[in-house]
């Protein structure tokens, strides 16, 4: 039901007093068929369109220096949706795009660390670059978390489709706020240290299965891969190319535990 309301002049009162007066009417319109409603699958779909634009522009422009105009325009929306949906604007479209990149890395590791299953390290580090990188395979990432285990598991058959493409420019402007936002910076350091706590232990619980070697300490090890994995990012920026199976393969060969 669509209300609208008017207002007239009153003659026969503005003739008696010579004052100005209004008389005001209601009149209701029926609207035909019931109002949409919008469901949670559409607000979600409208928060993805406007990440991936987002995206796009800080990893094209950098975070500062990409505009709200420039994320509406590549999102295609108009400047209210957008601010209906993010109505911080740049800022809160920074903190959400850093979020659901890391998120999923973040959680991947808490599951393998928390897994009783025999830990295939090789396998499980290229799986979890890719998911970090899951902006590769397109428009099927339509939810958070969507699209990124597809991704992984065609890269994994595919040695052409493993690198950090998407990612590593995004990381690039990332690491040039942190000295200029404290809020980022904090985010950053949580995301780094629930990692190296991650890393740890899952390379404790591999050192007492017997599945990753004891040569050095869980702390070590966890070190390690968290500096290498930093290495993969700066090889991608600059030669276009994060060789991330090889690299997988002699951390795998250095993980395994000595025979007898």
């Amino acid at each position: 039901m669509i209300v609208f309301v008017y207002a007239g002049k009153s003659r026969d009162v503005a003739m008696r007093s010579q004052q100005r007066s209004f008389r005001f009417g209601v009149f209701l319109v029926a609207y035909p068929g019931r109002m949409p409603r919008v469901t949670a699958a559409h607000r979600e779909r409208q928060t993805t369109r406007i990440l991936r634009a987002a995206e796009e522009c800080f990893a094209r422009s950098g975070f500062q220096a990409a505009s709200m105009d420039e994320i509406i325009a590549a999102a295609g929306m108009s400047s209210s949706t957008v601010y209906r949906y993010f109505p911080e604007g740049k800022c809160s479209l920074v903190r959400e795009v850093l979020a659901r990149r890391m998120g999923p890395l973040v959680e991947r590791i808490k599951q393998l660390a928390e897994s009783e299953e025999p830990l295939d390290f090789e396998r499980s580090f290229i799986e979890t670059l890719i998911l970090l990188n899951y902006e590769r395979d397109g428009d099927t990432a339509t939810a958070p978390g969507a699209g990124r285990q597809d991704a992984a598991d065609a890269a994994l058959t595919d040695s052409d489709g493993v690198g950090l493409s998407s990612w590593a420019p995004l990381a690039y402007h990332a690491w040039g706020e942190l000295t200029r936002d404290p809020e980022m910076r904090s985010m950053a350091q949580e995301n780094y240290n629930d990692i190296r706590g991650g890393l740890t232990r899952l390379c404790r619980n591999g050192q007492r299965a017997g599945t990753i070697s004891g040569r050095l300490s869980p702390e070590h090890l966890a070190s390690l891969i968290q500096k290498v994995s930093f290495g993969l990012i700066v090889e991608q920026l600059i030669t276009g190319r994060a060789d991330v199976e090889s690299t997988a393969e002699a951390l795998g060969q250095l993980l395994t535990p000595e025979g007898p």
